[in-house]
Formats: C-alpha cells, structure tokens, sequence
C-alpha cells in the first residue's frame, strides 16, 4: 500500500461461482384464451357489473322482501325502457342539463368577474375574501327553500342554487391559482 493505491480483498465464501451459458429461447409463453379475455380491461368491469346485476336479482327475487323497498332488476329496467319510449324521458332529461348548464355558465361568469376584481385590485381581492368566508361554507341545499321563497317554485330558484354551488369553489380556485404564479411570470 506504499504505492498509494489500494489493494482490492477478495473473500472466498463470497465469490461467485461460474455461471453456464444461457438458454436462448423464449421467454415469453402463449396466454390462454381465458387469460387474454381476463387482462381485458372492459371486460373485467363489465362482468363486475353483470355480477352485480346477478346479485340484485337473485336478492330480490329469492329473499323474503317487499319489491316496494327494493324492486328487482327486471322490473327497474322495464320502468326504465317504458319512460324512455312512453313518457318521453329524454325531454325531461334534456330540460334538467339545460337548467343545470345555465347555473353553471352563469356561475362561471360571476367567478370570473370576481377573480379578475381580486386579481386587479386589493378591494377585489377583499370582497372576494370576505364573500368567500362568509357564503362558502353555507351548503347550497340550505340556501334552496329562501331562494324558492324569493324567486318562486320555478327554475329560478333551482339556478340560483346552482350558481352558489359554482361560483365560490371556481371563484376561491381560480384566485388560488392565480397568486401561485410567481409575479415575474404574471
């Protein structure tokens, strides 16, 4: 070790033995058709929702339980296929999109004037707050019977539930977002 360089110490019980040659083959094997069916994704969540189906049925149709409390499969899929046929559901459903985007565009609007005035200015950024603190927490469900006394039974009432639900998470998210950035990148 005079010379400055160290010596390596190799520890027989340590070393390893020589390795034979390796088989060059493959490695890889055929899978199964039921294995390939299996790593199906769509498939495996399919046959967990037939299982389900399965399941219901077989609960309601072999225990002892009134189908007023829990109808069975077939018959909630025959009450679904007659609405949509005869009762003319899909209108019904279209008008509840319909109501619940115009609470949400309207919702959308509100929290983009709000974020720009408390991006823009600190009294924005004070009316935000304070708006914020005291209307965020407020669940819009508890805001829905004043709102149908002051708007009526109408669809009113049911936007005006829908912006609250809106505007405060958007409003309050937007801000956050917009005072991450750093002010070199603003």
């Amino acid at each position: 070790m005079s010379d400055g360089t160290a010596r390596l110490y190799v520890r027989p019980e340590y070393e390893a033995s020589e390795i034979g040659a390796a088989d060059h083959g493959d490695v890889a094997r055929e899978l199964s058709l039921f294995e390939r069916i299996r790593n199906i994704n769509s498939i495996r969540k399919l046959s967990i929702l037939v299982g389900l189906v399965v399941l219901w049925e077989l609960y309601t149709r072999v225990g002892d339980i009134s189908e007023l409390i829990l109808p069975p499969f077939s018959a909630t899929g025959a009450a679904l296929a007659e609405a949509l046929w005869s009762e003319n559901l899909l209108a019904m459903i279209g008008n509840s999109i319909s109501l619940l985007l115009a609470g949400y565009v309207i919702g959308i609007v509100i929290a983009t004037i709000l974020t720009t005035l408390a991006v823009t200015s600190r009294f924005g950024s004070d009316l935000l707050g304070t708006l914020t603190a005291m209307l965020n927490p407020l669940p819009a469900i508890a805001l829905l019977p004043m709102a149908m006394l002051w708007f009526g039974l109408g669809t009113d009432a049911i936007v005006f539930t829908l912006l609250h639900s809106v505007v405060w998470p958007v409003a309050l998210n937007t801000h956050t977002g917009f005072l991450g950035v750093s002010d070199t990148q603003r």
